[in-house]
């Protein structure tokens, strides 16, 4: 067992935190790794604590000592929010151990996609601005979903604040075909090589949009209301609350249109530029993807 990272005198920060990408496996990664519960603590994923007035009150009594800490935020590297996470967190860390940061990616063109598709599916506060089935209504409407695939613009103010050896960028494409395979390589990543990491189930994928319950307006009420979070929602474990919500909630509607081929052609000429920063960004010799080839 690996010993404690922190000062028993300080408050404990995160040891790791996975910073995005939305519809990049983040919540598949974030059920993978609670299940190593003997080494990893970690609170209700997009916690958003960077984001918080207290950012050290959602860690509070988290973990025994010896464990990692982790986050999972996707938020973190969201247009709007990104640079001022990067910020919050360097301030915090400051003449601390910094953070591991893991960044999972998705072809961006196949992201954005999905991006649109759990968006547009949304009621109330999932879908504040009214995003649409659209696709190219929504490009034009809500430039998020191109700024969130700008993987290299996303990822530098991190690079600034903690350096590139503190990033391990994963494909989404290699940790679904290997998800074993994938956490014993996020295990070297934050000094756990001599542990064994229980095993996955692989065909369990969480948070698929097409498989994802819509929230109701008035289901999303009752997970605002106080007295719910307060006095219930501590109660239910969150395997139970997704059990709840699968068998209440409505199916998604089917996937939008794809998008055109003008259209697609616009977004590879927007993303190319990115794809190639990135590489550059974290020393691969080769773009990550082909934008020319998608998801059938």
């Amino acid at each position: 067992m690996t010993e404690s990272l922190e000062s028993p005198r300080q408050p404990r920060l995160p040891d790791f935190l996975v910073i995005g990408a939305m519809k990049a496996g983040t919540t598949t990664l974030y059920h993978d790794l609670r299940a190593q519960s003997e080494l990893i603590a970690m609170p209700d994923k997009e916690s958003n604590a960077l984001l918080a007035t207290d950012p050290l009150a959602a860690f509070a009594g988290i973990g025994k000592t010896g464990m990692r800490i982790g986050e999972v935020c996707p938020d973190y590297t969201k247009p709007g929010f990104g640079e001022q996470s990067a910020t919050v967190a360097q301030a915090l860390y400051a003449g601390r151990k910094p953070p591991r940061l893991i960044y999972l990616v998705r072809h961006p063109i196949d992201r954005l996609l999905s991006h649109h598709y759990f968006v547009s599916s949304q009621h109330g506060d999932a879908n504040p601005g009214g995003m649409t089935r659209d696709l190219e209504a929504s490009l034009r409407d809500f430039p998020e979903l191109v700024e969130t695939s700008r993987y290299a613009t996303r990822l530098r103010p991190w690079v600034d604040a903690f350096g590139i050896d503190s990033v391990k960028v994963i494909r989404f494409e290699d940790y679904i075909a290997d998800r074993s395979g994938t956490l014993q390589t996020i295990a070297e990543f934050l000094g756990l090589e001599q542990c064994d990491f229980a095993p996955v189930i692989p065909d369990r994928v969480h948070n698929r949009s097409d498989a994802r319950p819509v929230a109701t307006p008035f289901w999303r009420r009752i997970m605002g209301n106080a007295l719910y979070r307060r006095f219930i929602r501590p109660c239910l474990s969150l395997e139970l609350r997704d059990r709840i919500r699968a068998r209440l909630l409505p199916k998604p509607p089917p996937r939008p249109a794809p998008p055109s081929s003008e259209t697609r052609q616009w977004l590879i000429a927007e993303l190319t530029p990115e794809v190639e920063a990135l590489s550059e960004l974290i020393g691969a010799t080769e773009p990550l993807w082909d934008l020319s080839v998608s998801e059938p």
